[in-house]
């Protein structure tokens, strides 16, 4: 080998040396850029899980003002779908987990997660926005079909219609829904409220032509006696909602995305969206979509 061979193979070392690094920095840099500074010293604490291994307890964000998703029960005692699967969820982290629900409104539970205040939070849907400021687990845990409903007698509506200043939406504030009034209805008027029922009874009260309700709300008005009408058959879209998580927190998501993919695909999601909404929405003749294998949408008429 010559000396000047051997130069040029040293030399392709280095630069390949040089840019891994650079790649590797790059990347360390775009992480960074991406966190907060409570999220960067999440990253670098105790996760989440040896937390409840360590000290048997756990406090969970939540907003119960849903049902059948997530309420307060008879009991007093929260109860729904999502309360059932986290408490699942927790459970196999270890059997004597104690959880504590803090009560608090949708938007609050984003900020209680990025700060501390709880430890994690029931689902919410992925936005982009949500994920400049933690982790999305990687498997959804429901799919909410979101309708446009208005009070009973009102007649279809076309999308085009909908997006005119003479057409008025009402929401919750800070919701997906919030987001999608003003992505899919530009033009349309919007009024946001702390809760769903404020924003139906804007729309029942002749307020606001309409608002966005996911599944599980339609189900619950209706059970209610509620007189509402959607205005299309077809949903406007699908929320994929799941679990919010602490941004660095690599055990906690790799443990949560595990344990939706496991229950997805073993058939247990289903059973219990079944349960809490899945038979109400099949009785009023609406189909329902849960989380399948792979985490995949199945829909569900019968």
């Amino acid at each position: 080998m010559t000396d000047n061979h051997a130069d040029k193979q040293a030399t392709t070392r280095r630069n390949v040396l040089t840019g891994g690094l650079l790649a590797g920095g790059a990347a360390a840099l775009l992480m960074g850029a991406a966190t907060t500074p409570s999220v960067a010293q999440a990253a670098e604490g105790e996760s989440i899980l040896d937390k409840a291994v360590r000290t048997k307890k756990l406090m969970v964000g939540a907003s119960l003002k849903y049902p059948p998703n997530m309420f307060l029960n008879a009991d007093g005692k929260p109860d729904g779908y999502e309360i059932e699967v986290m408490r699942r969820m927790l459970g196999d982290i270890t059997p004597d987990l104690e959880v504590e629900f803090v009560d608090m409104d949708f938007g609050q539970m984003f900020p209680a997660v990025e700060t501390g205040r709880v430890d994690l939070m029931t689902m919410g849907t992925i936005l982009p926005s949500r994920a400049l400021r933690g982790w999305f687990a990687g498997c959804a845990g429901a799919f909410q079909p979101v309708y446009v409903v208005s009070k009973g007698g009102t007649a279809a509506v076309t999308q085009e219609q909908m997006n005119t200043p003479e057409f008025k939406f009402a929401t919750l504030q800070g919701s997906s829904q919030e987001a999608k009034i003003k992505s899919l209805y530009p033009n349309a008027q919007l009024a946001v409220f702390p809760d769903q029922a404020a924003a139906l009874g804007e729309v029942m009260t002749g307020r606001a032509n309409a608002t966005l309700q996911s599944l599980f709300t339609i189900v619950n008005s209706k059970k209610q006696g509620v007189d509402i009408a959607l205005l299309n058959d077809a949903p406007a879209y699908v929320d994929h909602n799941t679990y919010f998580l602490p941004a660095g927190d690599i055990k906690l998501y790799h443990y949560v995305t595990t344990w939706l993919l496991h229950n997805a695909a073993g058939g247990e999601l289903n059973s219990l969206f079944r349960k809490h909404i899945g038979a109400d929405a099949i009785a009023a003749g609406l189909p329902y979509m849960a989380v399948g294998p792979g985490g995949a949408p199945i829909t569900y008429t019968a």
